[in-house]
């Protein structure tokens, strides 16, 4: 079996690589929408992110698979690391999960797009005021993104490579 680990370390990276490159369209929309005031743009820089949300579903879970998968393998389960990794992750994914659904299938639904609210899908509606779009943008946090989808994996890779306790 562990002829499979260069293999799945790589599928792993690999996951990790295309995850991060299809999230990038996500992360540049949340720093460009503070910019925006018009619908049209908002409109477009959300459908941007929506269009990626597919292949960086898939990344992850190739990526949290394969990172499964190996602690079997090698035998590696008393690590401490990878419990705080898993851990991390699982924390971070619920995050942005919900942090999606509160905040930007929410703002696409104000902005007259069609939305999703837990699974669901909902046509679009008649948009909400541009002053109230404009106010619901400014209260979205992008630090909080910065932390969560960023620092935390940053500090997770670290855990991955250094492996700490």
């Amino acid at each position: 079996m562990l002829i499979f680990v260069p293999w799945l370390i790589f599928i792993h990276i690999l996951g990790a690589i295309t995850f991060f490159l299809a999230h990038g369209t996500s992360i540049a929309m949340a720093f460009q929408l503070r910019k925006e005031t018009d619908l049209a743009r908002i409109r477009a820089l959300l459908d941007l992110s929506m269009s990626s949300m597919v292949t960086m579903f898939i990344a992850f879970m190739v990526m949290g698979i394969s990172g499964l998968i190996m602690p079997f393998i090698l035998k590696i389960w008393n690590q401490g690391w990878i419990w705080a990794s898993i851990i991390l992750m699982v924390v971070v994914f619920f995050y942005m999960v919900f942090m999606n659904e509160k905040r930007y299938k929410h703002l696409r639904r104000m902005v007259g797009l069609p939305y999703m609210i837990r699974g669901d899908r909902f046509p679009a509606e008649e948009p909400a005021s541009p002053a109230e779009v404009q106010a619901h943008i400014q209260k979205l946090k992008v630090g909080e993104l910065v932390l969560m989808g960023y620092v935390i994996p940053m500090f997770v890779l670290w855990l991955m490579v250094f492996k700490p306790f």
